[in-house]
């Protein structure tokens, strides 16, 4: 059983683990989809975008559902409260106790807050139960640049090859998004698999806000996992919630490296 200082470890290192995961990849090892982890990697500054001018704040919902051999179903529902003010700061508050080993370690709930505040040039992973966190160094290529997200939006999948198909737009919270289904083929015999896996991801993408507000994940290999934004707000939010509370004792980490490319 893990050591409760490693589970206040595992926490403290969410967003630095974020970072140097792969395209829509979780904690749970699971589906590869745009749940809340992915949405810190696009909307936290991995993209090498800072969106300015549209702030938000809402509910990030994630359910993830696995169909076992002999008939019985896993489900987890996990929800992050996230935000960004009119400067393209970030936050994601979000509830890490459905994550393996850890819940059962804990006993409890355990939060991770990310920070990411391209104005100061600094992110933040912290951990609220006992009012610590690390800081990492943005680049300073990493602060200003400001490409256009809906290019970047499934562009490593289109680079591995997948196929990609235009679903058109439709209304969700009020904002017209833009749909997309984008569907990678493991091969017969990659991954030891008899048969052709195809793993579909839908993504709705609203330009407004310059996010993915709605996606879908079927892998048969773990499930499905469904993502939606919800309780959409438009007006400014606290600027408190882009900077560390009074009394957390901050550690320096490392600079915050931009992944590699995809293959």
């Amino acid at each position: 059983m893990l050591s409760r200082l490693s589970i206040i470890s595992a926490a403290g290192l969410l967003a630095a683990s974020l970072f140097a995961q792969g395209p829509g990849r979780h904690l749970s090892g699971g589906p590869q989809g745009d749940g809340d982890f992915a949405l810190v990697r696009a909307e936290f500054g991995i993209s090498n975008k800072v969106v300015q001018g549209a702030p938000y704040s809402a509910q990030a919902v994630t359910e993830f559902t696995q169909t076992l051999a002999n008939g019985d179903h896993i489900q987890r529902t996990t929800t992050a409260s996230i935000a960004r003010d009119s400067q393209g700061r970030t936050r994601m508050d979000r509830s890490i106790a459905t994550v393996g080993a850890l819940s059962a370690a804990a006993g409890r709930s355990t939060r991770a807050i990310v920070i990411h505040d391209p104005v100061a040039g600094l992110s933040y992973a912290l951990d609220p139960a006992r009012h610590t966190g690390r800081s990492m160094l943005i680049p300073q290529s990493r602060r200003a640049g400001s490409e256009e997200a809906h290019n970047r939006h499934g562009a490593s999948a289109d680079r591995a090859g997948a196929k990609t198909e235009d679903l058109g737009t439709q209304v969700i919270q009020g904002m017209s998004a833009q749909g997309k289904r984008v569907t990678r083929a493991i091969p017969a015999g990659e991954e030891g698999n008899e048969k052709e896996i195809d793993i579909v991801t839908e993504t709705w993408y609203s330009p407004d806000l310059q996010m993915v507000v709605q996606s879908k994940t079927s892998d048969p290999r773990f499930g499905d996992t469904v993502y939606q934004v919800s309780g959409l707000n438009r007006v400014e939010p606290d600027p408190a919630l882009f900077t560390v509370p009074a009394g957390y004792s901050i550690t320096e980490s490392r600079t915050m490296h931009r992944p590699p490319a995809a293959q």
